[in-house]
């Protein structure tokens, strides 16, 4: 008989979360470097693609919101926003272009 996988609940994905976002954003002003090198069809596969770092950024606040990050994740969650507050001026430019 088959067995239902069992949800590993948010604890499991808030590293992943913010390995993932820490990456990205850290990668923001090498990206804003090459962005004159990109084609228009790759600025907007990006445009696209970077949903999936924005949702990711919206759940992990909602998980902060209900305390579900430890106080080790929450230092890393509060660093993870400065990150994001120092390159955001960087991708609003870049998704406007």
């Amino acid at each position: 008989m088959a067995q239902v996988a069992q949800d590993p609940g948010p604890r499991d994905r808030i590293d992943d979360y913010m390995s993932y976002l820490t990456r990205k954003w850290e990668a923001m002003p090498e990206l804003a470097a090459e962005w004159g090198d990109w084609d228009e069809l790759s600025r907007l596969t990006f445009a696209c693609d970077w949903g999936v770092p924005t949702d990711r950024l919206h759940q992990l606040e909602r998980w902060a919101e209900q305390g579900l990050l430890t106080a080790p994740q929450r230092a890393r969650f509060d660093q993870l926003l400065r990150l994001v507050a120092q390159h955001r001026s960087v991708l609003e430019r870049l998704l406007v272009e």
